[in-house]
């Protein structure tokens, strides 16, 4: 959910920026007149950087057999929108199950991913470790929902590379 805030607050001030920037083109160095209306548009607010449950950096065979360092960040957070009550109960759960549980040892493979998503993401850059390291999260994710830990007032924020 706060990915989406911070998406919105940025595309906000982009837009904001892009007006202002395009009022000015054409100008020969002379301010432009302010528009008639005007509408306010809030500064972005910086994230508060999340309390890290979970960081896992470990050491991930390539398929060429050599390996690469990988690190995963997960934060079990408050979501009030979906709590029944009983949410801060399953956090600490939640936050339990993360710290019982061998990360550094949980078996990924990059088999999980279809060939379509491996396409995907090297397109966009991302390296085998990343890759890795994103289905080690999906295991994460994947763990507290199957134990019902997952909504209800309960979300996830995770981090690929530390």
């Amino acid at each position: 959910m706060r990915t989406a805030q911070r998406a919105m607050t940025v595309a906000a001030a982009g837009a904001a920026l892009a007006m202002a920037l395009a009022g000015c083109a054409g100008q020969g160095g002379t301010a432009a007149a302010a528009p008639e209306t005007t509408t306010p548009v809030a500064a972005p607010t910086a994230m508060p950087t999340p309390v890290w449950d979970l960081s896992v950096h470990r050491t991930f065979t390539l398929a060429d057999g050599t390996t690469a360092p990988g690190c995963l960040q997960v934060a079990v957070e408050a979501d009030p929108k979906t709590d029944d009550g009983k949410g801060v109960e399953r956090i600490d759960q939640a936050r339990t199950l993360l710290k019982s549980h061998d990360w550094q040892t949980e078996p990924v493979s990059l088999d999980e991913l279809s060939a379509d998503d491996r396409a995907h993401k090297q397109a966009q850059g991302q390296t085998e470790a990343e890759m890795l390291t994103g289905v080690l999260s999906d295991h994460v994710s994947t763990a507290l929902s199957d134990a019902g830990l997952l909504g209800k007032g309960v979300s996830l924020q995770g981090k690929v590379g530390c």
